[in-house]
């Protein structure tokens, strides 16, 4: 008789810890999710009507330096071939890369830097000397100087997270690439791809399986866990914990949606470092696979709030430079290693920023862990 496990969560997480132990021929895995679709915050269904394949929950670009991973969901979808590029529009200057690079700081400074030595000079005489940063301001002013910092990171910050770039621990911004050439890919990654039927075709393989059977439209409640072996649980570590310590803080996206007959930019998703309650704006038909015969122009903005603000969707995790909320994680994840028939997963169970490619990794080294494969 093989042992039952629930997963709580369709998304990344959850679906590929469930392919994990089904393929294992060990468990009889059912995966629950409130919503009513699978692939989490990945879902992308067609509009027949607009003839777009669309990313309710904002652009999601697969992109990795793992070939393991990549090859992982390999098995699951074929791929399109996509290199990322975002521009932030300007004002007074238009659109400019992003990342910065020799083009931005040519455009905004009415410069004619020519090469790399060129552009190291230059952002050496605005730049500010901060040898150990303290904070993501210090790490952008230190590569950029304070007026390049504030027009691109600043305002948008304070959108995007509701505090001062000043708050935010330094590895928010570590992760952005310097750039002293014209490249304008948006990642580092040598892989970068779209599914070719989308993620929702992906998801549909992963969790294709005898051993799996999925419930959407489904909340978690704490009686099921008598009968299960053992619980993945995708669900916010606090809210399982009913808050005891205090509610960890999220920050959520509301979307707009608007059609046009006629409509250009120069990327299929453009960044606002304005003032404005925007941060981004998408034309689904600008990215592959996803213009299935388009006759009009959907783009979809993005206003960034917080989480109550939102029917409480939780995406971005918040950390501080104080760690407040990083500690009051701990506080819960100390009461979940209490518990031997329970592992938090995924972004919200275990309080951590994760891109796609990270995600399915941790999930693939839980799911061994659990085997017995480590």
């Amino acid at each position: 008789m093989k042992k039952r496990i629930l997963v709580v969560g369709a998304g990344f997480a959850g679906a590929t810890i469930a392919r994990e132990l089904a393929d294992s021929g060990r468990y009889q895995v059912q995966v629950i999710d409130r919503r009513d679709h699978i692939a989490g915050n990945a879902y992308d269904p067609i509009d027949d009507k607009l003839r777009l394949r669309i990313h309710c929950y904002g652009p999601h670009i697969f992109h990795t330096n793992d070939q393991g991973i990549f090859d992982y969901l390999s098995r699951f979808t074929e791929w399109l071939t996509y290199t990322h590029r975002v521009e932030a529009w300007i004002e007074n200057t238009g659109y400019v890369p992003l990342p910065i690079n020799r083009l931005t700081l040519n455009r905004i400074y009415r410069q004619q830097l020519t090469d790399e030595a060129a552009v190291k000079a230059f952002l050496d005489t605005i730049r500010s000397q901060h040898d150990n940063p303290a904070n993501a301001l210090q790490v952008a002013e230190s590569l950029y100087g304070p007026e390049l910092t504030q027009l691109f990171f600043g305002r948008y910050t304070r959108k995007m997270w509701g505090i001062d770039l000043a708050e935010l621990p330094t590895d928010v911004l570590k992760r952005l690439p310097v750039r002293y050439d014209d490249n304008c890919n948006y990642f580092n990654d040598k892989i970068q791809a779209l599914p070719k039927h989308g993620y929702l075709g992906l998801f549909n393989n992963l969790l294709d399986h005898p051993d799996i059977e999925v419930k959407l439209g489904c909340e978690f409640d704490k009686s099921m866990e008598a009968d299960f072996y053992h619980v993945f649980n995708s669900m916010p570590i606090d809210v399982y914990f009913d808050q005891q310590f205090g509610a960890l803080p999220y920050r959520s996206i509301k979307f707009i949606h608007e059609t046009f007959d006629t409509h250009q930019q120069p990327v299929p998703t453009i960044n606002f470092t304005d003032d404005g309650i925007y941060t981004r704006q998408t034309d689904w038909r600008l990215y592959p696979g996803c213009d299935l015969g388009a006759k009009t122009a959907l783009l979809t903005k993005e206003i960034p709030c917080s989480y109550e603000d939102n029917n409480y969707e939780r995406y971005y995790p918040v950390k501080t430079v104080d760690g407040a909320p990083q500690n009051l994680y701990r506080r819960y994840r100390a009461e979940a290693e209490k518990l031997s028939n329970i592992t938090f997963i995924g972004r919200c169970g275990q309080y951590i920023y994760y891109d796609m490619h990270q995600v399915v990794a941790n999930s693939l080294k839980i799911a061994h862990t659990f085997l017995g494969e480590a």
